[in-house]
């Protein structure tokens, strides 16, 4: 019996944990703030492609809570992509599992494969709008869901891709959608043009993705333009999948939504919550990679810096100073 251990039961999580549990996977959940709903009546997943459902994995506090229903085949990640997120799956890897990663942003899988050099890394692009509307609920308005996966590196051995077409067969027998690429990365920076638009332009604005659509005439070539950018970026490093057609493709779908209602971005979600975002996984580390390859990327940057000063005003950190007043 293949076992799956899910790290992230948010939205994204509480779902894709559902796509394995139907493939006939055990599945074991790691919930947070939904703990005590999961653990008593399951998870309800309201979905516009497959209905009304409930997931019932085995719900856990933490990882190590996690520990004795292990070892696990596959440590599905899907929570916000942090510098630190690495480090919190540690004791449930063990030899043999493939880690899976379900999260945005570029150059993330770097710290998973210094951390943990001996286990499969298969890095994994999410196309899912979700959202979970209370605790233990999740809302799945749209039809489209893809999962987009392939090893890290790229040239990973035979064992580690055959970990990675298992996952994907999984996958399938659980009613969902799962493309295996040699190389993922190109998948991963066409999906980046898009976060790394949409996402700080919405948290920042305060807009859904429609609403910022609708704020003025400039709103849409500017979209466009930083992810043109993005583009630029991806060239340099070999990757060609960022082109005006496929700009086109990523903003139909927001433009549609102008008529049926918009969509908050991941970001704008968590600023509502006042919850930390992930600023260096989705534009920081594409200003390191602009920097290395010498080329000036200023939508990039200055969406980056107004993206941390946002995470600062949430997370208040030891630097944060309080404004003066006059005694």
């Amino acid at each position: 019996m293949t076992k799956a251990l899910v790290f992230g039961t948010g939205a994204v999580g509480s779902v894709y944990g559902w796509f394995l549990e139907k493939a006939g996977v055990t599945v074991t959940a790691v919930c947070r703030s939904n703990y005590n709903q999961v653990k008593q009546n399951g998870l309800l997943i309201r979905s516009k492609k497959w209905g009304r459902n409930i997931s019932k994995p085995i719900a856990v506090p933490s990882v190590a809570a996690a520990k004795p229903y292990g070892p696990f085949d596959y440590i599905l990640v899907c929570s916000k992509a942090f510098p630190d997120t690495h480090t919190l799956i540690k004791e449930a890897v063990t030899p043999g599992s493939a880690i899976v990663l379900a999260q945005n942003g570029i150059g993330i899988e770097e710290a998973y494969a210094k951390a943990y050099p001996q286990n499969s890394i298969i890095s994994g692009v999410v196309y899912l709008p979700v959202v979970q509307v209370e605790l233990g609920v999740v809302e799945h308005g749209t039809p489209l869901e893809r999962f987009e996966v392939g090893t890290y590196p790229a040239s990973a051995s035979p064992p580690s891709k055959a970990q990675a077409e298992h996952f994907a067969e999984l996958w399938e027998a659980g009613g969902a959608t799962c493309h295996v690429y040699d190389d993922i990365q190109g998948q991963r920076w066409s999906k980046l043009a898009l976060n790394a638009t949409l996402n700080p332009i919405c948290a920042l604005t305060l807009c859904d993705d429609a609403n910022f659509l609708r704020s003025s005439e400039d709103a849409f070539q500017m979209a466009c333009d930083v992810m043109r950018e993005v583009g630029r970026v991806a060239q340099a490093y070999g990757y060609n999948t960022i082109t005006d057609e496929s700009i086109k493709e990523h903003m139909k779908r927001h433009q549609e939504r102008m008529d049926t209602g918009g969509k908050a971005p991941s970001m704008l979600q968590d600023v509502e919550h006042g919850r930390p975002i992930e600023v260096e996984a989705i534009l920081g580390n594409a200003v390191r990679l602009a920097q290395g390859v010498k080329i000036d990327v200023p939508y990039l940057r200055l969406l980056y810096a107004l993206a941390k000063g946002l995470n600062f005003s949430i997370i208040r950190d030891g630097a944060w100073r309080p404004i003066a007043t006059v005694q």
